[in-house]
């Protein structure tokens, strides 16, 4: 099982999304823990760290795969 952070500033942010994208997110956000490999997630071109897309959604994250960690540091819209 995964070890997963979330920054406060996401914490905020997801406080102030609508449903259902909400719901959608955070069931995301609790599958990191048990199965990223299954997920949609690609590593950033040009910079470090990998992106989780849920829908119209990007979540920004730091996979430590030795460790088994992974922080989510930034979400929002896809461009």
């Amino acid at each position: 099982m995964w070890n997963v952070q979330i920054h406060d500033a996401v914490k905020r942010k997801l406080k102030q999304t609508p449903e259902p994208d909400k719901g959608r997110i955070k069931d995301a956000i609790c599958r990191l823990q048990y199965e990223p490999q299954l997920l949609d997630i690609k590593k950033l071109a040009g910079r470090d760290g990998y992106r989780l897309r849920v829908g119209k959604w990007r979540l920004l994250l730091d996979m430590d795969k030795e460790n088994q960690e992974i922080s989510v540091y930034f979400f929002g819209l896809s461009r």
